[in-house]
């Protein structure tokens, strides 16, 4: 036991360092003096199922970007709602295109707008996100100047209402959805710091060029992927990093304040399933990286693929928390402060679960078709 312990306080203390020199490693990338895009190169792509009621703002917000285009895609149940919550931007009608994918699968709906897109750059936009400045489509844009890169995303945090934030209102759900995220934007930096990659570029508002996402060879294997008889719907962003990856690009994570979204954050126990959905396409992708492609046995790759075996062991228990500086982010989350430790440490059972059960690809906060 006391070898044990040892050996995991050890840990801690290497991985406290090693996470406090990246952290300082990390640098944000500048906006370039000569711009090669623009915002009139961008187009936004937005799947979308029983679109909430918020989607109205956040089509307005990312409106005040110029971006070339939002092209959002539902299915044909779906479509007249989403007419009805653009109509208070009709001013904007000309930049707007309202498509139909005959089937509510996101990576399909990807697809579909991808096909009718016209920018250079993509932006893959959740329909719950919001651009609180202008400046995110420059600031996203920045790290294309480098040709290599392929797909680059930026700050996100939670959403949440004036009205909710007081520590007698915001749930325990609310407050571990927003450390989730205070903690992703940490980890990613890091991550990227350490050696250019990230386990995945999260997918509620990613840039990608477009000759990735229209390439027909990306489309075939995107939307084709298969869990046992059935097309895979979610881990969109998962697979689209690992493609950009396989195909010798780079990708960029710009930490910097002007490319900060927001995001809708569930306020009861769906947030759970949000999370159960999102462990099952990593585990699932992480396990193929390890045992089919490139596998374990390609020697150039068994380091890296033994490390995460390592940190599934030991990183995931919580050992870093930082929650003082989550509390200074957001102190009305005080009250729900043993609520995020249990969950922090929960991880693991969370996993054992996600693995049993990661053939299931259900959206589950959705009632999709």
């Amino acid at each position: 036991m006391a070898l044990a312990l040892g050996a995991l306080w050890a840990w801690d203390a290497y991985e406290k360092a090693l996470s406090l020199y990246f952290s300082k490693k990390y640098k944000t990338i500048a906006l370039p003096k000569v711009l090669t895009y623009s915002s009139t190169d961008v187009s936004i792509i937005v799947p979308t199922i029983d679109t909430e009621s918020t989607f109205t703002e956040c089509v307005r917000l990312w409106l005040k970007s110029n971006p070339r285009e939002i092209i959002i895609v539902t299915v044909p149940r779906c479509k007249a709602h989403v007419e009805q919550l653009v109509m208070p931007i009709h001013e904007f009608k000309d930049k707007i295109t309202i498509l139909t994918a005959p089937l509510a699968n996101k990576r399909h709906q990807l697809m579909v707008g991808a096909k009718a897109a016209s920018g250079k750059i993509h932006a893959l936009v959740d329909d719950d996100a919001y651009w609180p400045a202008d400046t995110v489509i420059p600031h996203l844009l920045a790290p294309f100047e480098d040709d290599r890169v392929g797909a680059a995303a930026g700050l996100q945090s939670a959403e949440i209402p004036l009205e909710r934030q007081d520590s007698n209102v915001i749930t325990i759900w609310e407050a571990a959805a927003a450390l989730d995220m205070f903690n992703m934007k940490t980890l990613q930096a890091m991550r990227f710091a350490a050696d250019g990659g990230c386990w995945a570029l999260v997918g509620r508002t990613l840039f990608v060029r477009a000759t990735i996402l229209q390439d027909q060879q990306f489309v075939d294997a995107f939307t084709h992927q298969l869990i046992g008889q059935r097309i895979v719907n979610g881990a969109d962003d998962v697979f689209v990093t690992e493609w950009v990856f396989d195909h010798g690009w780079k990708v960029s994570i710009q930490n910097s304040p002007e490319s900060e979204i927001t995001t809708n954050v569930k306020q009861d126990h769906k947030f759970a399933w949000q999370v159960l959905r999102w462990e099952r396409g990593n585990i699932r992708s992480f396990l193929a990286r390890i045992f089919v492609y490139p596998g374990y046995r390609v020697s150039d790759s068994l380091k890296n693929r033994m490390a995460y075996v390592l940190w599934m062991m030991f990183g995931w228990g919580g050992w870093v928390s930082g929650y003082g500086a989550f509390l200074q982010r957001y102190p009305y989350c005080i009250r729900t402060i043993w609520a995020l430790f249990l969950m922090d440490n929960f991880a693991p059972i969370v996993d054992i679960y996600a693995y049993f059960t990661m053939n299931n690809d259900s959206w589950l906060t959705r009632a999709a078709a």
